[in-house]
């Protein structure tokens, strides 16, 4: 450490960035596989879902069941201990002649008693015992309440055109971030119960709540899902086709893909350990790069060892117990380095991870430590320690084996910068092509405003905010629709004519939502405004919906279903990408009114369908704009919230994964390569610090610094040329997997290898060029006159 410095710093340096790196993907990995493990007996909770199979193919896989499949279930399975239902409302919630728009839970009345939700205030089994019991959290406390008792206290709240007070019976603590079941006010299940059709409360295909079991043992599970058939064909037995269900462990929600709108994916999870796994290995190789360079003059220190009595084994564990020192050390730095950096970690992450110093991660550090000092120092100590005395005093050791493994590890560490490099600007590219593509519509200086509010009312609201902004300058065109763009739009599907089953997704618009999005038309014409027959009996479709029903002309069609009230397509639009990326473009129906879908005979939907009104603005400073705006709504809403988002921003929220993925991959090959260069530097040093008397008589025959500098240098380059040759394939095949998600990519052509390759070239060669040019300028006198 004292002698050696410059060794001693990019060991350090290089494991404590890897150490570093690899404890913050560790949290990343923690965090996401902590969710709903906070629940007491967790293993014992599942999550309901249920899949419908038909004769002609079709399959529903819905996680969101019936009202009546819960209680029907415990009755009929004893190894159910309990039932807990969940649904959602929309609601406005009136406080100090004030209105906010919020989603509302509502939940059997057990839910605190049997979920780990703890109430400040309130006994759990009684504070959903009365239908107008309200329970809200500390923070929701705050913002209604201020600092005041809330206990006892009343909250307005307006579903649809009905007003009923609510009386708050607890507070609860904020659910935390990793619990799949989030909530800011909680009512009685009973609310869901009433505000649903009496015949959709016992339609087992009616599903619009979430169903929780409590089993008496984990395994028992498959006994409740293999006798559910037998149950439902007892239930129903002329429903043609099967109706099975699935219990999900509450803990595996957020992650298991196999189940329809899983919140995460475990792939970034593999993806970011082998990043840290990476990172931490061409540090490791680093250490062993230099330790095996430097064996020649660590040769006579183990020849002089072995002659006073050393044996092996007290050299290996010589050499291993540095390398563990160096480790540790490296530990104590990037725990510092990991704290410092955890912010920005969390801001790229998504995460909320509070600080890095707990108690698990300490024991995880310090295995870390202990892991990467005996891998560090597993080759260095088997290597030195095998040298025969004899040979090194005599100055005969030959150790050619040390070229090929210095080589070989040196194309190692760049094979894995060069990949990283590559990858990194394949998603960059990939993002940047997601960002710039045409998607059929405006997007910039868009703004959607939920109203929250029931059809009549909302589409009152909207002719208002029409009316008060439609002839400013800064406003191009204002419009409706059940779903925004950004939003998921719903579905519907129907068994045409011809026995075929047809799937579409769907929106109810107004007249001017194309026009304000700027949604052009291939042919047929828009909707008229304060048209009767446009309002109840047209359609306008997509152009991929002609495509699949193979008509050459759709204008004056209808859609071949015989549940559908008299209907005619009037328009077709240009295909536009109202979903992501990931997914191809699908048939697509615009309706103006919602009776036209009572043709479908499924309908699914995730977003709330209350209007959302769509602004297209034209202004210089937009912040300015929303100001202007909220002022006007408070004019035309008195006493509602004012609350919006904009449009590109939502987008670009559909692919925050990649993105997150894409930023920490751009530090990952940075740190990859920094480790990687700062080993070629120290390597470099080590190699001609060994040929100086080489370069000495090289010039004294008359080799001029140019041939010196192109020597060294080509040396170093064949190795990142190899690199750079071995990476392709590797990249080919990962970029490939990674752009299977989406349904449009971008072309991944020979620009990034090039890129890629020829920075790491430059950076390689500006690293060795230095040590190189020193060379070359040395006096060949005192060359020749050095040992």
């Amino acid at each position: 450490m004292k002698r050696q410095k410059i060794y001693f710093f990019i060991n350090t340096f290089g494991l404590s960035i890897g150490i570093a790196f690899c404890l913050l993907i560790i949290l990343f990995i923690k965090d996401e596989y902590s969710y709903d493990k906070f629940h007491p007996e967790h293993e014992k909770i599942f999550r309901i879902s249920m899949v419908e199979n038909y004769p002609d193919g079709r399959e529903y896989f819905n996680i969101s069941t019936a009202q009546i499949l819960g209680p029907t279930m415990q009755e009929n399975f004893p190894q159910i201990n309990d039932i807990i239902r969940t649904g959602a409302q929309s609601s406005m919630v009136k406080s100090k002649e004030e209105n906010f728009q919020e989603t509302i839970l509502t939940a059997d009345p057990d839910f605190f008693s049997k979920f780990n939700f703890p109430l400040v205030s309130g006994e759990p089994s009684m504070v959903l015992d009365k239908i107008n019991n309200l329970v809200i959290t500390e923070n929701y406390a705050l913002k209604y309440f201020d600092n005041q008792d809330p206990i006892g206290k009343s909250l307005t709240l307006k579903f649809g055109d009905i007003e009923e007070d609510f009386v708050i019976s607890g507070v609860t603590k904020d659910p935390p971030t990793n619990s799949s079941i989030q909530f800011n006010m909680v009512i009685p299940f009973e609310n869901t119960v009433r505000n649903t059709a009496e015949k959709a409360r016992t339609n087992f295909f009616y599903v619009n709540v979430y169903t929780y079991a409590f089993l008496d043992e984990p395994s028992k599970s498959q006994q409740v899902e293999a006798g559910f058939n037998g149950l439902f064909k007892k239930l129903f037995p002329d429903f043609q086709g099967e109706v099975s269900v699935k219990l999900q462990p509450i803990a595996s929600i957020r992650l298991d893909t196999s189940y329809p709108q899983a919140a995460s994916d475990p792939l970034y999870s593999y993806i970011l350990s082998g990043l840290a796994l990476l990172v931490i290995l061409i540090a490791i190789i680093n250490f062993v790069t230099l330790s095996v360079g430097k064996s020649i003059d660590r040769a006579k220190e183990v020849g002089i060892r072995k002659v006073l009595g050393a044996i092996r084994k007290q050299l290996i564990g010589q050499f291993w117990g540095e390398a563990i020192i160096i480790s540790f050390f490296s530990l104590c730095l990037a725990l510092l380095m990991a704290e410092l950096a955890l912010p920005k970690f969390n801001n790229l992450s998504g995460k909320s991870i509070p600080n890095v110093l707990t108690i698990d991660i300490m024991y995880i550090s310090l295995f870390i430590a202990t892991l990467v000092g005996f891998l560090a120092g597993f080759y260095p100590s088997v290597f030195l320690s095998k040298f025969k005395p004899v040979e090194v005093l005599k100055g005969k050791l030959k150790v050619e084996d040390a070229g090929l493994m210095r080589k070989s590890l040196v194309v190692f560490q760049f094979v894995i910068s060069v990949s990283l490099i590559v990858c990194a600007l394949a998603m960059n590219k990939q993002m940047k092509f997601i960002q710039t593509k045409n998607l059929g519509f405006y997007k910039e200086q868009v703004i959607a405003i939920p109203t929250g509010l029931n059809e009549a009312n909302s589409l009152a609201l909207a002719d208002r905010l029409k009316n008060k902004i439609g002839n400013r300058n800064d406003v191009v065109d204002v419009g409706t629709s059940f779903f925004a763009i950004s939003q998921e739009w719903g579905n519907g599907s129907f068994i045409d004519a011809d026995g075929i089953y047809r799937s579409m997704a769907f929106n109810v618009i107004d007249a001017d939502f194309l026009n304000t999005m700027g949604i052009g038309m291939a042919y047929g014409r828009n909707f008229y405004q304060n048209n009767d027959s446009d309002l109840n009996q047209s359609l306008i479709v997509n152009e991929a919906l002609v495509r699949d029903f193979g008509w050459e002309d759709p204008i004056g069609k209808s859609l071949p279903g015989k549940d559908f009230p008299a209907h005619q397509i009037v328009g077709v639009v240009k295909d536009f990408h109202y979903s992501s990326l990931k997914d191809e473009i699908k048939p697509l129906i615009l309706t103006m009114s919602g009776s036209l879908l009572n043709g479908f005979e499924d309908i699914m939907f995730s977003t709330s369908p209350a209007r959302k009104i769509t602004v297209r603005a034209k202004s210089e400073d937009l912040m300015e704009f929303i100001a202007s705006l909220e002022a006007a709504w408070k004019e035309v809403a008195p006493g509602q919230e004012f609350s919006y988002f904009f449009l590109d921003q939502s987008l670009a929220n559909q692919y925050q994964s990649e993105t997150r993925i894409g930023n920490i991959m751009d530090y990952s090959s940075f740190f990859a390569l920094l480790i990687a260069c700062l080993g070629l530097f120290s390597l470099a040093t080590l190699i001609i610090k060994k040929r100086v008397k080489e370069i000495g008589i090289r010039k004294v025959l008359g080799a001029s610094e140019l041939t010196i500098v192109q020597m060294f240098s080509f040396e170093f380059l064949k190795l990142i040329l190899v690199s750079i040759l071995i990476s392709v394939p590797l990249t080919l095949f990962l970029i490939g997997k990674w752009m299977q998600s989406f349904a449009y990519k971008t072309e991944i052509g020979a620009d990034i290898y090039l890129i890629a390759g020829i920075s790491s070239v430059i950076i390689a060669m500006l690293t060795v060029g230095y040590h190189a040019i020193k060379a070359s300028l040395m006096d060949p006198v005192n060359s020749l006159r050095s040992n």
